[in-house]
């Protein structure tokens, strides 16, 4: 038989809040709104400060609202598993973070790739030690199934081959896992949910959106009947005013500069997203963006330059290239530091 795990019961919620409240949002949209919070597990993540937008937060509770529909809710059976796609580092994985830490549910993450087998998702046979011998470990899929209300994340899905990916249709569906090797058949627990993330819309593009199959190398064009299981969101980079807020709040950056550096942020996604056409569209890619997480490191490593001593202009340089802009073709990395003199004001 297969190892055991440790769970705490998860299946009825703790309290019912305000969505306002929970998701620290403003818009009026949730004012009457009510969303379950659940028993925290070591597998809740924790995620501090994160700005949930309207049209996201909305798909998000309506993801989670379907994973407990009363049986006799509809006719017809809904989907009940999401596929949010867009650009690098636009905060996809975050985003379903934040959900799973606001909500307290608990969250089993796969980091897939081309090399990702169902072994991976489902669990193999393992030797642990020489006195225990063989020992079945459960993988992310079968830990996510028994735990109710949690979230299985299945990062860059568009990665995993066709024939991997359509050997989770039944779980897709919410049947019931077996597991030939041990004997078992795990039951989805209840409220459980599914969430893949991928840059690409899952046909080798992302429809114009700054996804092209061109940039993100090994990305893979989902099998119809896979994709044809999920629902869709398209998550794209914080604005200039949201991303200012974030440097301010996140890296005591001073307004002035995190005004100018969310500005060139913006100039630099919208050359990368504005040329990432469809596949096949006869485009050459923009091979280089500056993600939220780079901007964010930049402004946290202008600070510690600043205070070493650098001078104001150099530091913005200096911290810059060593964050992500010497990862840059020669050309662009020039053009972008041009960009940057112009926001300065420099001639």
């Amino acid at each position: 038989m297969g190892n055991t795990m440790e769970l705490i019961d998860t299946s009825a919620p703790i309290a019912i809040k305000n969505a306002k409240e929970v998701f620290e949002t403003t818009s009026p949209f949730f004012d009457k709104m009510q969303t379950k919070i659940f028993p925290a597990t070591q597998h809740t993540p924790s995620v501090g400060r994160f700005k949930f937008k309207e049209s996201s937060l909305t798909r998000l509770i309506l993801w989670a609202a379907a994973a407990n529909l009363p049986a006799a809710m509809f006719g017809a059976e809904m989907k009940r598993n999401m596929y949010t796609y867009g650009p690098s580092g636009c905060g996809k994985t975050r985003l379903v973070e934040a959900f799973a830490a606001r909500t307290g549910r608990s969250l089993f993450r796969e980091q897939c790739s081309k090399e990702t087998t169902l072994s991976d998702l489902f669990g193999s046979w393992k030797l642990c030690g020489k006195d225990q011998g063989m020992t079945w470990v459960y993988g992310k899929v079968c830990q996510w199934a028994m735990q109710p209300n949690s979230i299985l994340l299945l990062d860059e899905w568009d990665q995993v081959p066709a024939d991997v990916a359509m050997g989770l249709n039944g779980v897709l569906d919410g049947a019931p896992i077996h597991l030939d090797q041990t004997g078992e058949i795990i039951k989805i627990a209840p409220g459980c949910m599914i969430m893949a993330t991928g840059n690409t819309n899952g046909r080798g593009s992302a429809g114009g959106q700054g996804g092209s199959a061109a940039v993100y190398k090994g990305t893979q064009k989902m099998n119809f009947a896979n994709q044809d299981r999920f629902n869709v969101m398209f998550e794209t980079y914080l604005s200039e005013e949201e991303e200012a807020d974030l440097l301010v709040s996140e890296t005591k950056a001073s307004p002035l500069a995190a005004k100018a550096m969310a500005s060139l942020a913006a100039k630099i996604r919208a050359n990368f997203i504005g040329l990432n056409e469809d596949a096949g569209a006869g485009g050459m890619a923009f091979q280089f963006t500056i993600t939220t997480r780079n901007v964010l490191n930049w402004s946290m490593n202008f600070n510690l330059l600043t205070q070493m001593g650098k001078k104001v202009e150099d530091a913005y340089v200096e911290a810059l290239r060593m964050t992500v802009l010497d990862f840059a073709p020669k050309d662009e990395a020039a053009a972008i530091l041009s960009t940057w003199s112009t926001i300065m004001g420099n001639p």
